[in-house]
């Protein structure tokens, strides 16, 4: 009985050694490029899990076309239509997320792509949790103050198109916010907010 005992145990400390060694890599990682956007505009069809209307597979045609995102080595989305067509253009590898697991989310990012530019598509309820868990934050003020508290944000429906980036570099954080406008055939439009 003993000689199972300790194989166990060795196994055990095994797995903790593995699971710290990644602990260690995520925490690590101190450079990070990473696009956050709500999926493209959705057709209303009443289903769980509509695709794209027209418009948004142009948007997506369109955002694939950007030349920032071209260093897109990986891309992130979960397991609905929408946020798959928002990605389907862009030439990268990609994987799906649960997206009630924004941490597993984050630390497969800093483990496995430190160092790299991803793209993560989600919704309205999931793009603020998910640059809030990179070190990108939102701050609200009325006439010139700060206010106190954090602000729940929420993205609206009609929100399409925002693009927000969340760079970790040089020990300091940076945002960015671009916006796609879908202009049709005479072409794109994004602009630097």
């Amino acid at each position: 009985m003993k000689p199972f005992i300790i194989m166990i145990i060795s196994v055990t400390t095994a797995i903790d050694t593995m699971q710290a060694n990644a602990a260690g890599a995520e925490n690590s990682c101190k450079d990070y490029d990473v696009f956050v956007l709500r999926h493209l505009e959705k057709q209303e069809d009443g289903t769980k899990d509509p695709s794209l209307t027209k418009a948004g597979k142009a948007q997506a045609q369109q955002l694939a076309e950007l030349p920032m995102i071209s260093d897109v080595s990986h891309a992130f989305y979960t397991p609905y239509k929408r946020t798959y067509e928002t990605l389907e253009f862009i030439e990268t590898d990609k994987t799906s997320y649960d997206p009630k697991q924004t941490d597993e989310l984050i630390a497969t990012i800093k483990r496995e792509h430190c160092g790299k530019t991803v793209l993560v598509a989600g919704h309205s309820n999931t793009v603020p949790n998910i640059i809030k868990a990179l070190g990108g934050n939102f701050t609200i003020t009325y006439a010139g103050q700060k206010l106190d508290v954090e602000p729940t944000v929420l993205l609206s429906e009609k929100d399409y198109g925002s693009v927000f980036r969340v760079t970790f570099h040089n020990g300091r954080i940076h945002q960015q916010l671009y916006k796609l406008h879908y202009v049709g055939k005479e072409g794109r439009a994004l602009q630097n907010r």
